[in-house]
């Protein structure tokens, strides 16, 4: 086995793992949601136990489309990657859709309150233990992802929407922590006394219109990567140019450069010289090619170097 095949099984296997364990941790989070839920009273707890929910199952999918991203055929013989830019795009609308329907609901929810209907009192106590679990570990997790994206070099696009969304279900849960056990303080008969009722409903909508970004984000990326537009990730994209530049640029051989990313599968297009082809050696130019191959790949290990002339 050559030490490039090596380098994209080890790194399969690192993603896997990652993923496994996210996917534990993300159906003991949706459990503890909905039994807080039970116990408070609170939507707002049963939003993150439905988040967390869907963050497992999504999680699941994103283990298979892992286990199937390196396989070639003839409809795609350079592997499907498409599969994880799609995963990602789908996750996005995901939570842009729960999102939608959290709003939704939570804004009926305040005008049935202002229409004189009954409420059930939050109960803060099973709020304020719940929020500071789920805070743990969702910043735990999310750090976990990041940390084993980074030995990827950034590139698994199913990490990054993993941690994606596990950032904003830790956010949210700690907005929901500090909002709601700050209820307990405020007297029930007072003015603010209408916030042990519909407080957390306020805060959802509150969550919605300021978590709502990211998402969009997701969803904007993936959908570039599947159309093949130009790769996003400015750090990735300037330091994959410097490559580039480094073995090229020297002979002024180098005129442009092109790079996209599908899923986690770089295609690398420079462009060079026609003029100053001619005044350099035809096997040098085949093992330049090869030498920037070979330090793409150990940073990028699913990568592809065209070169064209311009």
């Amino acid at each position: 086995m050559s030490n490039i095949v090596r380098e994209k099984v080890s790194k399969q296997l690192i993603e896997k793992k990652t993923l496994m364990v996210g996917a534990a941790t993300n159906l003991f989070m949706a459990f503890a949601g909905w039994l807080a839920y039970y116990l408070s009273n609170s939507q707002a707890l049963a939003l993150d136990g439905n988040f967390s929910f869907v963050a497992f199952i999504t999680v699941i999918l994103a283990l298979r489309v892992s286990a199937i991203k390196l396989n070639k055929s003839t409809t795609f013989p350079f592997g499907q990657f498409a599969y994880e830019s799609l995963f990602s795009m789908v996750k996005g609308l995901m939570i842009i859709g729960m999102l939608l329907m959290a709003l939704i609901v939570n804004i009926e929810r305040v005008f049935h309150y202002l229409a004189g209907e009954p409420a059930n009192i939050l109960d803060t106590d099973v709020i304020f233990i719940y929020s500071v679990m789920m805070v743990f570990l969702c910043f735990s997790l999310a750090f976990y992802y990041k940390r084993q994206n980074k030995r990827l070099s950034n590139a698994s696009t199913l990490l990054l929407a993993e941690y994606t969304g596990v950032k904003l279900d830790g956010l949210m849960s700690l907005g929901i922590g500090i909002t709601l056990v700050s209820i307990r303080f405020i007297d029930i008969e007072g003015y603010f006394g209408f916030l042990h009722y519909i407080g957390d409903a306020l805060l959802i909508i509150a969550l919605v219109f300021l978590f709502g970004k990211e998402p969009l984000t997701l969803v904007r990326h993936s959908f570039i990567e599947l159309a093949g537009g130009t790769l996003q990730n400015t750090k990735q994209k300037q330091h994959i140019e410097s490559i580039i530049a480094k073995h090229l640029s020297e002979d002024g051989l180098l005129v442009d450069s092109y790079i996209s990313k599908t899923g986690s599968c770089y295609l690398v297009v420079a462009y060079i010289s026609i003029t100053k082809l001619e005044t350099i050696d035809g096997k040098a130019i085949t093992a330049t090619k090869a030498a920037i191959e070979a330090e793409l790949n150990q940073h990028y290990p699913h990568s592809m170097l065209e070169l064209s002339l311009k």
